[in-house]
């Protein structure tokens, strides 16, 4: 796959700011945070819980150094 085939995702920004969506205050919504990426041809959102179940495979995987256990359970706790 050449350098130009990948289709590389970035934050979607507005004013210089990433665009998450925050539905920590009670919103109808499973998910606490959303971010809101885009790419060449689509914008999409990724819950946290995606993110953190790649982090985790990353880390399994030993693409990422292992969390601090502690890390683990806030990140639980605050949501």
């Amino acid at each position: 796959m050449t350098k130009k085939e990948i289709n590389l995702a970035q934050p979607a920004m507005k004013h210089g700011k990433w665009q998450i969506e925050d539905h920590t205050q009670g919103s109808d919504c499973r998910e606490v945070l959303l971010f809101r990426m885009v790419d060449q041809d689509h914008e999409f959102s990724l819950p946290l819980s995606v993110v953190l179940n790649c982090l985790w495979i990353a880390e399994k995987e030993g693409y990422v150094p292992k969390l601090p256990e502690q890390w683990k359970i806030d990140v639980e706790n605050a949501y």
